[in-house]
């Protein structure tokens, strides 16, 4: 007899865009080098090696970026995180990841406009 696997609903509100966007995670004085694999306007999953259990607080650094967050789950050598402000992660992957993913990069010297995603 065969089990259905009952998976849970999706709680994200945005849809995830595939990223690889190198980064340095820090939490509590120690940091971890790692690679951002997708975002979301409000959440993002990391890999690297090691990573702090649900809960921690990091901050998650990109080039001269600093992007708060907490730890939502931690598996193996990838974690969920949660940012604490929005972000418009296409125009941020498209900005700081190491290729462009699913669209072509604008030429170099083209200026590019971004706008406020969110307004508080």
């Amino acid at each position: 007899m065969r089990r259905a696997l009952v998976h849970a609903p999706e709680r994200r509100q945005g849809r995830r865009q595939t990223a690889q966007v190198p980064c340095t995670v820090n939490w509590a004085g120690l940091y971890e080098f790692a690679t951002i694999r997708n975002m979301s306007i409000y959440g993002a999953q990391l890999e690297g090696f090691a990573f702090p259990p649900a809960g921690t607080p990091v901050t998650i650094v990109v080039d001269q970026l600093e992007f708060c967050a907490s730890v939502i789950w931690a598996e193996g050598e990838k974690c969920g995180v949660l940012l604490e402000h929005c972000v418009d992660p296409e125009s941020f992957i498209r900005e700081h990841s190491i290729r462009p993913v699913g669209r072509k990069a604008p030429e170099v010297g083209t200026i590019i406009r971004m706008q406020p995603l969110c307004v508080t």
